[in-house]
């Protein structure tokens, strides 16, 4: 993880400047990073972070923590694999 956290530095500057929301679509090693990188995980826990798949989360940096809300698009089951909606 760490080769792809160096290799997110500099989109992560730029998604500091940024003033309006922004959405990124990614693997979920890119998720785990950025999602550690805003909320303070330490980074030795960064590989075990549970992210799931076809879930939208919501990361709101403020001054002195970071809000997250999830919201999942796709619910399966481990008998159906396609979407239950």
């Amino acid at each position: 993880y760490q080769d792809v956290i160096g290799r997110l530095r500099p989109i992560i500057i730029e998604l500091e400047r940024q003033r309006r929301s922004i959405l990124v679509i990614s693997h979920l090693a890119v998720q785990r990073c950025l999602y550690a990188y805003f909320t303070g995980t330490p980074m030795e826990e960064i590989p075990y972070l549970n992210m799931d798949m076809h879930t939208v989360v919501e990361l709101r940096p403020g001054a002195f923590d970071c809000q997250v809300r999830s919201e999942n698009l796709w619910d399966t089951s481990p008998e159906c694999p396609t979407p239950l909606r």
